[in-house]
């Protein structure tokens, strides 16, 4: 069965709508003349802003909590390459916490890597502050200080991936973004990019295959080497302390992902096979079609190979 159309209608249902991207946006341009204002009054060189992370790349997905965000960075200028002349990262926090503090009705939070504004109309906007020291950007962390981090070049990173591939990557992005949250698999949504990225197996008009796929080749890397490493600076192993619980966790949770979606894929009742993917997806995702199926297949088993083909 060619569940295709079907994922394309999941993909227009768990996309920030553009309302809710117009209240992003809206909200990251007051909080950066909040911030200027600020800085214009305490005779601090005015900073500059880049925004980051999964809006930025366009991976968004709307959460069932209905609890979204954008971030955006805070780059600070007029400091020179010697770290010892810097205020101190807890300093700093100080400062963008309180240019923003009454931008809403809700207390803002104070976190190790950034500031967060909370709205009331439920989303969030974050904002990471940073120092460049040689044409790197140093991230203001309150518990270990100015540490280095590249947000825009895992940006472009990402970026490029799609650009050498297709948009079909940023879609496959989505999908498992929204599966794990639906499932509560201990996946972030930075690690499911890299995994995504950096495994991608398209296939032509077939998003459901294209999907499958991707999986396979993942598992097939974890089972190798079960890491994931940040392909920028500094290059750091997202999974180096994980618990063996949440390894096992994530990978029999793909497992079943890979099965579950090769039994829909080879399935011919539209009922069960909506049934299969809503229990991976949840209710969003659309009802199976019979105009979706484009072959006929037996009624034997069948598990879906990385060819496309079915093995017995």
């Amino acid at each position: 069965m060619n569940l295709h159309r079907s994922f394309i209608g999941f993909d227009g249902k768990i996309k920030l709508s553009a309302s809710k991207i117009d209240k992003l946006k809206t909200g990251r341009d007051a909080l950066r003349a909040d911030i200027k204002e600020w800085f214009s009054e305490n005779s601090k060189k005015q900073p500059k802003f880049c925004w980051q992370g999964s809006f930025a790349m366009k991976t968004t997905v709307n959460p069932i909590s209905d609890d979204y965000d954008l971030d955006d960075g805070v780059y600070l200028q007029g400091y020179s390459s010697n770290e010892n002349e810097w205020p101190s990262a807890t300093s700093v926090h100080n400062w963008v916490k309180e240019a923003t503090d009454k931008r809403t009705s809700l207390d803002s939070t104070d976190k190790n890597t950034c500031v967060r504004v909370n709205y009331a109309d439920g989303y969030h906007i974050d904002l990471p502050i940073y120092i460049m020291k040689d044409d790197e950007p140093y991230l203001a962390h309150k518990s270990n200080g100015w540490v280095l981090s590249d947000p825009k070049a895992f940006t472009d990173w990402f970026i490029d991936k799609v650009n050498e591939n297709d948009e079909q990557l940023r879609r496959l992005v989505r999908y498992l973004k929204a599966w794990k949250e639906y499932n509560n698999v201990p996946l972030k949504g930075i690690e499911i990019t890299i995994l995504v990225a950096e495994n991608f197996d398209g296939y032509d008009n077939r998003d459901d295959k294209a999907l499958f796929r991707t999986i396979e080749k993942i598992l097939n890397t974890l089972d190798k080497n079960f890491s994931c490493v940040k392909p920028v600076a500094p290059g750091e192993n997202l999974f180096e302390n994980i618990s063996n619980t949440k390894k096992n966790t994530i990978l029999s949770s793909l497992t079943n992902l890979r099965k579950d979606l090769s039994s829909a894929i080879f399935e011919n009742n539209d009922e069960t096979a909506t049934e299969i993917l809503q229990n991976l997806f949840g209710t969003r995702f659309p009802k199976v079609e019979s105009s979706n199926k484009s072959y006929v297949v037996t009624n034997s088993p069948g598990v879906l190979k990385h060819d496309g083909r079915s093995g017995r």
